[in-house]
């Protein structure tokens, strides 16, 4: 649901039409979210958003007739302006950070989970719009679970704390994990409080080195998306693999 108690109103917008009618039939799934409306364009989004006025708006990069960065800039034009949801197949840090510079409160890869999605949808519609630069929503990749999975299992670290630790090395404060997670910002610390001593470090810094000597992340996990206008750091996020046929 929405701050106002309504189901959140989702436009979705992707020029392959399996995918966005997949898309469409999975997010119908969750109570909370109606899908309003599809589009395989960036100038039929923006048709369409004039008309319906959506709470969300998932957009492909890659679309034709109008580009998504077009497409967006016309779209948080609107009043009163939808959040913007951009899925992909690429996650260069260049695009993340274009991206989110102009106004896109979530960057999911389409490697990502459909509750992770839904996650992310719930997350932009709910945060206040003066919110924005805590409530970018990003995903960790499920690789760094696969390579600390026998730490997991023998009980080294958790996999909640696994979770938080790539946050941090990705330069995330307390308050932007407790919104990217959906946990309140205590259970952050408290997590970090645990983790600390398991890992013989004291410091963030420390935390994050460790980590690393331990292959527990990588710097591929690493990966930093500075903010254009306030320089604080964010990462992306998404996984609802394409079906076939689905190439970008």
């Amino acid at each position: 649901m929405s701050s106002n108690g309504h189901s959140i109103r989702v436009l979705l917008a992707d020029d392959h039409t399996m995918f966005r009618q997949g898309l469409a039939e999975m997010l119908a799934t969750d109570r909370g979210i109606e899908v309003i409306g599809q589009a395989e364009n960036g100038k039929e989004v923006l048709k369409l958003a004039r008309e319906r006025s959506p709470d969300v708006v998932i957009l492909d990069v890659e679309m034709p007739v109008m580009g998504a960065l077009e497409a967006m800039d016309q779209l948080l034009g609107l009043s009163p302006p939808p959040k913007i949801v951009v899925v992909t197949m690429h996650d260069d840090p260049r695009l993340v950070r274009e991206h989110l510079g102009r106004g896109a409160s979530a960057y999911l890869v389409k490697s990502a989970s459909l509750q992770e999605l839904v996650a992310a949808v719930h997350n932009v519609a709910e945060s206040p719009a003066e919110a924005h630069d805590e409530n970018v929503v990003m995903v960790v990749p499920r690789e760094a679970f696969e390579r600390a999975e026998r730490a997991v299992k023998e009980g080294r670290i958790s996999a909640r704390e696994l979770e938080i630790l790539l946050l941090v090395a990705r330069g995330l404060s307390n308050r932007q994990i407790s919104h990217t997670l959906r946990v309140a910002e205590a259970t952050v610390k408290r997590h970090l409080a645990n983790l600390y001593p398991k890992m013989g470090v004291g410091s963030r810094g420390e935390a994050t080195s460790r980590a690393l000597s331990e292959g527990w992340i990588s710097a591929r996990d690493m990966t930093r998306v500075e903010k254009i206008e306030d320089q604080s750091t964010h990462t992306p996020a998404l996984d609802t693999p394409p079906p076939p046929g689905k190439a970008s």
